[in-house]
């Protein structure tokens, strides 16, 4: 089950008890300030920047993130006042030009190795957000450190990717977006990806019901 709603991820939290989700695989400001990017409203790029990358969470955040979660897995870790961790997560974009990052960086609070995951940045298409991850990354993660039965929190959606990945795998999420903009086209990408399999398993019922009809 998917749960997503538009609100601000501190007030969504605060519903939760102590360690109700296993895993949080959250995306948080970098405080880059991205809004500065000018608008782009044609072909792949479907999104207008807004101010919300201006700062990082304050302490508040991470404490109850801490507080709701058994682990996590946050990007742009490099960016904030973190523990230490051994286990890093490092998302080789495979960029064909110079003049943006190879990579990010995921802190976790997992005892384990640093790992790569190259995924060219390229393949991610049709942008309704300034800073999307792609679903084969948010699938990659769920693969590496979450297990069957886990409850995975996203506190800060934007795109989506996390979710469509937690559906199409079959884990119970809960995600939350501050912005309206981002909420409404992330939610419907959502509600489109996830009925495509409902569509495809309509069909196949169809079809197996012809074959009867065949065979009687």
């Amino acid at each position: 089950m998917i749960e997503y709603t538009n609100e601000d991820c501190m007030v969504g939290m605060a519903r939760y008890p102590d360690k109700y989700f296993d895993l949080a695989i959250v995306d948080p400001p970098y405080g880059l300030n991205i809004a500065k990017e000018k608008p782009r409203i044609s072909g792949r790029w479907n999104y207008i920047p807004k101010q919300w990358d201006s700062s990082v969470p304050d302490e508040s955040y991470f404490t109850e993130l801490v507080r709701v979660s058994k682990n996590q897995i946050i990007w742009g870790g490099n960016y904030f006042a973190l523990p230490p961790s051994r286990c890093w997560v490092l998302w080789d974009k495979q960029q064909p030009v110079d003049n943006f990052a190879d990579g990010e960086m995921a802190w976790t609070s997992f005892d384990a190795v640093l790992s790569i995951f190259r995924f060219s940045f390229c393949l991610n298409r049709d942008k309704i957000h300034p800073t999307p991850k792609p679903v084969a990354l948010y699938k990659w993660l769920l693969t590496n450190y979450a297990k069957p039965g886990d409850k995975i929190l996203d506190t800060h959606v934007g795109s989506a990717s996390s979710l469509i990945a937690c559906h199409d795998m079959g884990f119970d999420a809960v995600g939350f977006e501050l912005d309206p903009d981002y909420y409404k086209a992330s939610k419907q990408r959502l509600e489109d990806f996830m009925a495509q399999p409902r569509l495809e398993e309509a069909c196949n019922k169809e079809l197996e019901q012809i074959q009867l009809m065949e065979v009687e």
